[in-house]
């Protein structure tokens, strides 16, 4: 075995040959670039260039990078304590699963790793409570062009073929029934049809990877009720939108309904590996001793890291900016659309935003990123905006001015 300099300052193509060399090719990195640096809303590459960060690690560093509250509760619990196990009581996360529930809706609180986790949370606490309150009840809902994670249950969940494809048979593909966003009547003849077979309705009201739609409010209360009538979980996945990112700490907060169980992750530890699944009250007991875990699920670094988070989130003025600049931001995207033909549709809700083009978007991707602009595209023709919540109206208006300049280039 050869030895190794355990640490180095890289150039860029030592990191390209290295990762080629030694990570699994499962990432495409189709930014071409790699990040040393990150303060506020500006990340720099190991080449020394600033950008301003309009993608956010994928809705991850909702308070941008560098946040000193964040950056002290890390130093201070990794000094004291990281990790011990699920065997012992743990100060932290019992903090934060108190302020997950008193900011949401009465329950328990289940914490994982990431989205996916959560999603895999979602798809057992699902299946238990079909089992045990519904007759063995085994369908789950979810929609058409959905994004639940890329665990097997997860992948199962997600209602795009290209996600599905080359891993054979996944679980029994009719215990998923898959449903156009916003169609009322099409959810009513399926629960009218398959009711008793339906054990949960799975769904972002922000759908994200599959290009920013937003879930009407009508149909998300109809379908609430639909779900409490027929003894249907509703559960929502807030791995994207939660955490402030469209204004509310939770997106649901937007369509005045409870659910009875809902998932977070990405910002949920501001860049630090943190998931949860809040189940309410009345069905918390469908996950019991030994049916589910996690090894790292819920550690003391993680959720210090987390519990920090939403504090500086419900302390601060931090929603109310995101209110404001939505504002901004939404007026200058629209103008958008008057001044380029290949903007058919702008879409988001808070600073979860999306710019729908008629033609692929990751030319305007590369453009944006050569003038210092990070923002990426998503269902191949929708390019995703979504920049710290905490971001300045001087770096918001910056971003979007080249962010304009990116799409007149894209255009010619």
């Amino acid at each position: 075995m050869s030895s190794v300099d355990f640490f180095q300052s890289l150039s860029l193509d030592e990191i390209q040959k290295k990762t080629r060399e030694y990570v699994l090719g499962t990432y495409a990195y189709p930014m071409g670039i790699a990040m040393s640096f990150g303060q506020g809303e500006y990340l720099y590459d190991t080449e020394g260039k600033q950008y301003i960060d309009f993608l956010c690690g994928i809705s991850v560093t909702n308070l941008g990078h560098g946040d000193a509250d964040i950056v002290e509760a890390i130093r201070d619990q990794a000094e004291r304590l990281m990790h011990t196990s699920n065997l012992f009581y743990n100060q932290e996360a019992a903090l934060l699963a108190e302020a997950l529930v008193n900011y949401s809706f009465p329950g328990k609180v289940f914490f994982t790793n990431s989205g996916t986790e959560a999603s895999e949370a979602i798809f057992k606490f699902a299946r238990s409570y079909g089992q045990q309150a519904k007759n063995e009840a085994s369908v789950i809902i979810t929609h058409e062009n959905s994004f639940h994670g890329r665990s097997t249950a997860g992948m199962l969940m997600t209602g795009q073929e290209k996600i599905h494809t080359g891993f054979g048979a996944l679980l029994p593909e009719s215990d998923l029934i898959y449903l156009p966003r916003n169609d009322l009547d099409i959810l009513e003849k399926t629960i009218d049809d398959r009711g008793q077979d339906i054990c949960a309705f799975a769904l972002e009201l922000v759908q994200g990877e599959g290009g920013i739609h937003v879930m009407d409010k009508e149909y998300v209360q109809a379908a609430r009720d639909l779900c409490k009538e027929n003894d249907i979980l509703f559960i929502v996945d807030e791995v994207q939108t939660g955490i402030g990112r469209t204004g509310k700490l939770f997106a649901y907060e937007h369509y005045e309904i409870i659910p009875d169980a809902m998932a977070l992750a990405k910002a949920l530890g501001n860049g630090f590996p943190i998931g949860a699944l809040i189940i309410g009250d009345e069905f918390a007991s469908y996950l019991g001793p030994g049916q589910h875990g996690s090894t790292f699920g819920g550690n003391h670094l993680a959720t210090r890291v987390a519990f920090e988070t939403v504090k500086a989130l419900v302390t601060r003025d931090i929603l109310a900016n995101v209110v404001a600049q939505s504002e901004y931001f939404l007026r200058r995207l629209r103008l958008f659309e008057k001044q380029f033909a290949c903007v058919t549709e702008v879409r988001g809700l808070g600073l979860h935003l999306g710019i729908e083009l008629d033609r692929p978007a990751q030319q305007v991707v590369i453009e944006a990123r050569d003038r210092g602009l990070l923002v990426n595209c998503t269902a191949e023709s929708t390019i995703r905006v979504m920049p710290p919540l905490n971001i300045s109206l001087e770096r918001a208006a910056e971003g979007l001015d080249i962010l304009e300049a990116s799409i007149a280039a894209f255009q010619g």
